[in-house]
């Protein structure tokens, strides 16, 4: 038996393990992640993720830097805020149907506009709250996953990249690093039109806006389109493309922990075992999974039944 350790996001844990298996190296991988934030000051810590010479000295962290995305963002496209707000009100709201979720709660649009401000346009409920957690999944070769279980799930296509570390080198209202992924796992996949062979999307959003900036970088609208796809229903569970039926970060994920939880999640859709916040008839599932500031590094996972 061989254990490595994979410094990052869940999801990119997954693929590490995938690719083990694909490699003939392994026939069967068991990939856990865990983290305790109650345990740390996140903004310490994100602050040491930075450029030492630059960014470090100006007490920057992932809030601060995330929020220069949001505004870059809402700049360029027009996006606002209460469509940054409608993304919590619906994955709080969807998170009543999950016994996982940390924060099942019924919010309003301007109860998010009046939560407390953190750094503009970001306010306290548009963050993922701290979270203690763990997943484990296991991953195996074709034949052993039929012997095994009576409803394996088929990871049918994979894609990571990895951006500039300096924040001001990318348009941050770009997400090139998620394309490139995205399209790494569609080619992969055979997906040539992603919303209308997605049947259901769990997207890492460790801040609201995310939710619909990543849409866009994963192809599931055209840019500057999620804020009206999301008012329209669409990503809602019983829409067209339900995205984080879950409740996905919002409602309670420790990063790192994020992306793994996201691939249990398209797991537990594909295998009809969703309970409440099942999506009817699901065939094909995307999982998300990012780290680093503003999204720095991509996982993407597709999966089918």
């Amino acid at each position: 038996m061989s254990v490595t350790k994979v410094a990052g996001d869940g999801a990119s844990a997954v693929y590490h393990g995938a690719v083990n298996i694909l490699s003939g190296k392994h026939k069967v991988v068991l990939v856990v992640s865990w983290r305790k934030e109650s345990e740390t000051v996140a903004s310490i810590i994100e602050n040491a993720g930075l450029d030492p010479i630059y960014l470090r000295p100006l007490g920057f962290d992932f809030l601060i830097t995330a929020a220069m995305q949001a505004n870059r963002y809402m700049h360029r496209y027009g996006i606002k805020e209460e469509q940054f707000a409608e993304v919590v009100v619906k994955n709080k709201g969807n998170a009543f149907g999950n016994p996982y979720a940390q924060e099942p709660i019924e919010l309003s649009v301007s109860d998010v506009l009046n939560s407390e401000m953190l750094s503009h346009p970001i306010k306290a409920l548009d963050c993922k709250p701290v979270s203690d957690g763990a997943c484990a999944l296991i991953l195996a070769t074709e034949d052993v996953a039929k012997d095994w279980s009576s409803k394996p799930i088929c990871i049918i296509g994979m894609g990571n990249c990895y951006d500039s570390h300096y924040p001001g080198d990318r348009d941050l209202s770009d997400c090139d690093s998620l394309q490139k992924a995205a399209q790494k796992a569609y080619e992969l996949a055979g997906i040539t039109d992603p919303f209308k062979e997605i049947d259901v999307a769990e997207v890492s959003e460790e801040y609201s806006y995310q939710e619909l900036l990543w849409m866009e970088g994963l192809g599931l609208c055209g840019r500057g389109e999620a804020g009206e796809v999301m008012q329209d229903g669409i990503t809602r569970i019983g829409g067209e493309l339900p995205v984080n039926p879950s409740g996905g970060l919002l409602s309670g994920n420790p990063l790192g922990v994020a992306g793994m939880a996201r691939v249990a999640e398209a797991y537990l859709q594909l295998s009809g075992q969703s309970g409440e916040r099942q999506i009817g008839n699901a065939e094909t599932a995307l999982a998300h999974g990012c780290y680093g500031s503003n999204g720095q590094s991509h996982c993407v996972i597709l999966m089918r039944r």
